[in-house]
């Protein structure tokens, strides 16, 4: 098998969860760092586009979104399991509920706290990707709100934990400690010691969170970008080509010129339908400087729709 591959950036929280990931499974991975905001011009030509972060990189094979990387890297093996038997689903659902529900109130009130230390390039850069504009200065006022919000799903969190339970699903880690963990950290890692101070534990919540933090990152070893795209190129994508009763509803077929958008926040990626099942989208991109390579998606949180190919 290739090496385990991942586009990141050390303060991306989204980056953080897939790293503690790999920490847990035990595996070792090769890390490519990508500047923190647009343009990325090693990765584009990879992934058509793709702004979110990380990517997970194997081979030809570029998958995004944590959602399908977290389940990519269960299937490689190593110590621990992110989704433990007879547990998938809860794992799957708890992390949606908390991402969802926590994410944004935790970077904004955060990054409320960080006047003078935002780049304007990355409050502009964001503005379109979150639909949220990011200058401290229309986030601080709003405090409050984020504050309250954010509180209310960490108290049902402290309540999950109140029985004595190492992790989120029992006394080993899972995805579902993961979802959970990674917007605390953008806070606390970012917002300040008044941040750390406002969304201060209850006991058993602190003690969880040193124990996910414990997990660590596993084994990684640095690669440039150059290289990564040379081994996109010298490597054939796979062939995948399932394709589910919800394709055959809509009209799409295999080959079909399609557009895959996030359905929260997020831009479109275009490319050929190779795959759509109950739980992946795989559409094939094309690059001059990379070849043919195949980008993965999760159903869950994507839209997929027809799209007319622009000439080239």
């Amino acid at each position: 098998m290739s090496e385990i591959i991942l586009h990141h950036y050390q303060l991306s929280p989204y980056s953080e969860k897939i790293r503690l990931a790999l920490g847990l499974k035990g595996q070792s991975w090769r890390s490519v760092e990508i500047p923190v905001w647009t343009p990325r011009p090693k990765l584009t030509p990879m992934t058509g586009g793709y702004r979110r972060t990380p990517i997970l990189q194997i081979g030809a094979e570029f998958y995004c979104d944590t959602l399908l990387i977290l389940r990519v890297i269960d299937t490689l093996g190593g110590a621990g399991a992110l989704y433990p038997a007879g547990q998938e689903g809860l794992a799957k659902a708890f992390g949606w509920w908390i991402e969802k529900g926590s994410f944004m109130n935790a970077v904004c009130l955060a990054i409320g706290n960080m006047d003078g230390k935002i780049p304007q390039e990355l409050v502009e850069e964001r503005r379109p990707l979150f639909r949220v504009n990011l200058d401290p200065q229309v986030l601080l006022p709003r405090r409050a709100i984020y504050l309250q919000r954010l509180k209310a799903h960490l108290t049902w969190l402290t309540e999950v934990l109140s029985d004595g339970r190492s992790f989120v699903l029992g006394q080993n880690p899972s995805a579902a400690d993961l979802s959970a963990y990674h917007p605390i950290w953008f806070a606390r890692q970012n917002g300040g010691p008044e941040i750390v101070d406002l969304i201060a534990f209850e006991g058993v919540v602190d003690a969880w969170y040193a124990r996910v933090a414990a997990l660590g990152h596993g084994k990684h070893t640095d690669m440039t970008p150059d290289e990564a795209i040379e081994v996109a190129r010298v490597t054939s994508p796979s062939e995948p080509d399932r394709i589910s009763s919800a394709a055959q509803n809509a009209g799409i077929r295999r080959g079909d010129w399609v557009s895959v958008t996030p359905d929260d926040y997020g831009n479109p990626v275009h490319g050929s339908l190779l795959a759509w099942t109950a739980d992946e989208i795989v559409i094939r991109h094309e690059d001059p400087s990379v070849g043919k390579v195949n980008l993965h998606f999760p159903t869950v949180g994507f839209d997929l729709v027809p799209a007319q190919r622009e000439a080239a």
